[in-house]
């Protein structure tokens, strides 16, 4: 996962590529056409940053480690001759292989998490509150 978040105006114009799917502030998702599209291009020697330009992706909003992570999925896939899959496909296969048992821990353990995180911020407040008093 690239460590430079998009901001809402990337993601916006993302968004209006066809082939995205999904866009979050850390993760863009394409559809599987995208990819296929995407392998034929870097089979005939074509770059990755022209081909996504080609296929409607601003590359400087990807970035290069992005970009260059992408390429390397798309082609462990393309090479796996499976054929190319989409976001939906995943959330497919985790909801037909999670049962509800690994479910309620999972978000118990979300849970847990989450209040851990309250209590720190709680403290940082609280010390940041005494240190001003001072």
């Amino acid at each position: 996962m690239a460590s430079r978040l998009f901001t809402e105006e990337e993601m916006e114009k993302l968004r209006e590529c066809p082939y995205v799917l999904d866009v979050l502030p850390s993760k863009i998702y394409f559809a599987a056409e995208f990819k296929e599209l995407f392998w034929n291009a870097l089979q005939e020697g074509r770059c990755p940053r022209d081909i996504v330009s080609t296929l409607g992706v601003d590359p400087d909003i990807l970035g290069k480690i992005r970009l260059s992570g992408m390429t390397s999925t798309i082609k462990h896939e393309g090479k796996a001759g499976k054929g190319f899959t989409d976001v939906s496909a995943y959330r497919m296969d985790l909801k037909r292989y999670v049962n509800p048992e690994v479910k309620i821990k999972y978000l118990e353990q979300q849970l847990a998490y989450k209040d851990q995180e309250i209590a720190f911020l709680k403290k940082i407040v609280l010390m940041g509150k005494e240190g001003s008093e001072q």
